[in-house]
Parts: C-alpha cells; sequence; structure tokens
C-alpha cells in the first residue's frame, strides 16, 4: 500500500479526504502541521504529499522545500491544494517542485484519480 502524507488545518476539508481515501481504498497520514509532515517524513519515506499552501506553523512551499532536502524524499511528489491558487501562485508552486496544484474547492475525484496515476495504484 503506498504511502500518502496530507496537510490540511482545516478540519472539515482533513475529514473530506479522509472519507475519499477510504472510499477509493487509500491509506494516508493526515496532519494539521508542516512540522508533523516532516517528523512522519524523516521516519518513512512518503510516496506523495499533500499540502495546504496556508498551515498554522510552515507555509506549504517550505515544507515542500524542506521535505525535498530529506535524504531518500528528493523526488517524493508534491501535490498542493489551496484556496490560493493564483495563476501567479500556480506557476511559483511548480517552478519550485510541484507536481500538480488544486484550487479550493476542488474535485475529490481529479484528486484521486492524480494521486493513483503519481503512485501507480490502479
Amino acid at each position: 500500500m503506498k504511502r500518502i502524507i496530507v496537510a490540511e488545518d482545516d478540519f472539515v476539508i482533513s475529514k473530506l479526504y479522509q472519507i475519499h481515501f477510504r472510499r477509493n481504498g487509500l491509506h494516508g497520514s493526515f496532519f494539521n502541521t508542516g512540522a508533523g509532515v516532516l517528523e512522519s517524513a524523516r521516519h518513512q519515506r512518503p510516496d506523495l504529499v499533500i499540502l495546504d499552501f496556508e498551515l498554522p506553523d510552515i507555509r506549504g512551499p517550505e515544507v515542500m522545500s524542506q521535505l525535498h532536502a530529506i535524504p531518500g524524499c528528493e523526488d517524493v511528489p508534491v501535490v498542493f491544494v489551496t484556496g490560493r491558487a493564483t495563476p501567479e501562485v500556480v506557476d511559483n508552486l511548480r517552478k519550485d517542485g510541484a507536481r500538480e496544484v488544486f484550487g479550493k474547492p476542488f474535485s475529490p475525484l481529479q484528486l484521486i484519480q492524480l494521486i493513483n496515476q503519481l503512485t501507480g495504484e490502479k
């Protein structure tokens, strides 16, 4: 089973992720801080990370940068789901290494399809 880490500080959206993951046979580790993501990644390399842009402790782009600096995690795909998906933000995130950026509200079906594509799940 693929290891997916999700950082989302909005409780309702985090629960929506969990519901859609369960319905689609995905397992995720859910955190409301960037520090939680980084600590988890240091213990076991994730197959994919989903980040919110604004987290209470570390902004998503910085989490991505720190994640990719962890030995063995340099190429972990990162997907952003954010309410700040302006063209400039999207371009900058992609330039900095994000595989995809979804604006909120987002299509859970499209996100699940992307997760399956990036992790090689069916």
